[in-house]
């Protein structure tokens, strides 16, 4: 029988370290260049906040809340004037319609305009625009006001004349 050394043997453990990646460096410097860019945009968005372009804006310096009545009889007269007014009504007015309805009675001859307030330049500033005479103001408070109403537009039966001379200075 042949006996065989039972030696010790040497079992070597060999530890392995792991080799750096090439894509972990390229995703390093990935992240450093997506870092940067964020960098680069909220700064350029701090500087145009801080330094950003004005604009100058002519604020109006009367609101005029308008109420247009027909004292005309023409049905829709009311709701024609109210599709025209606002493309021609400027500085220093803003002008909202508020309300369209019907006057107390029909047969007016001449458009006229209610001052709901003491302070009539507002509605004197209107009438310029809209092409009436001053005397063609009034000043009548309403007893309940809820709305707000500034002025109140009554159209008689020369509106279609108004309505061809705004046509007119639109063009």
């Amino acid at each position: 029988m042949v006996l065989r050394k039972s030696g010790k043997r040497k079992n070597s453990i060999k530890r392995r370290v792991p080799k750096p990646k090439k894509n972990s460096r390229f995703l390093e410097l990935a992240i450093v260049a997506i870092l940067a860019l964020v960098i680069i945009y909220g700064a350029s968005f701090a500087i145009r906040i801080t330094h950003g372009f004005s604009r100058t804006i002519d604020i109006p310096k009367y609101g005029v809340r308008l109420q247009i009545l027909n004292g005309c009889g023409v049905n829709g007269a009311a709701a024609r004037m109210a599709k025209v007014i606002p493309g021609i009504i400027g500085q220093p007015l803003d002008l909202s319609i508020i309300e369209m309805s019907d006057f107390s009675s029909y047969h007016i001859e001449k458009s006229f305009l209610i001052s709901r307030d003491e302070e009539t330049k507002a509605t004197k500033i209107l009438a310029q625009q809209l092409g009436l005479d001053d005397d063609n103001i009034l000043y009548e408070p309403l007893d309940d006001n809820y709305k707000s109403i500034t002025s109140t537009l009554v159209l008689g039966e020369d509106f279609e004349k108004i309505l061809e001379r705004i046509s007119k200075q639109e063009d």
